[in-house]
């Protein structure tokens, strides 16, 4: 590890974090935590951008801390970095749309361990305590403009240089992820 070096702590579940999946463009980090939460973040910056809930009402601090049955095991980016699906232990998996508070879908999946989609994004696998692995095909999309700009930029700068680019602020506004 001496060629490593520590550049930041993300701080805000109140649980384990037992799954953390990057952006493909780098600029996003999805956590999933045993306090029944996804959260995603700018790794760059460290601010929290998006929370998806597994369980509603969110969980106090004192519950979400302790034993419940929405933990989240599980989180992965597809690959066009607009979606993220999620897995609990409420024998859920549940397909995010960034920018949505709410899942878009949410399918049957018990005893779910672990997923991740397929390099063109056309798949999701989900492994279960069992040793099944389950398939589900997903939707395809034309990505939107503000998106594909996002992510050919971010692939090369993080946030910080982002922001100084010598640009009109509208533009700037139109480059990053923001809640």
């Amino acid at each position: 590890m001496d060629k490593y070096t520590m550049i930041r702590r993300l701080e805000g579940h109140h649980h384990d974090v037992v799954a953390c999946d990057f952006s493909p463009d780098g600029a996003l980090l999805a956590t999933a935590s045993y306090d029944t939460r996804v959260y995603v973040w700018d790794p760059h910056i460290g601010d929290t951008l998006m929370e998806f809930g597994h369980l509603f009402p969110p969980p106090t601090p004192i519950f979400a801390g302790g034993a419940n049955d929405r933990w989240v095991r599980a989180v992965s980016f597809s690959h066009d970095g607009l979606h993220v699906a999620s897995l609990a232990d409420d024998k859920m998996v549940r397909f995010w749309s960034i920018g949505d508070d709410c899942p878009v879908q949410v399918a049957p999946l018990s005893n779910g361990l672990c997923c991740a989609f397929s390099t063109d994004g056309s798949v999701l696998a989900a492994g279960t305590h069992d040793g099944s692995v389950y398939f589900w095909a997903t939707p395809r999309q034309v990505s939107s403009l503000q998106h594909l700009c996002r992510m050919s930029i971010r692939r090369v700068m993080p946030t910080q240089e982002v922001q100084k680019l010598p640009v009109p602020s509208k533009m700037l506004e139109f480059l990053s992820y923001r809640v």
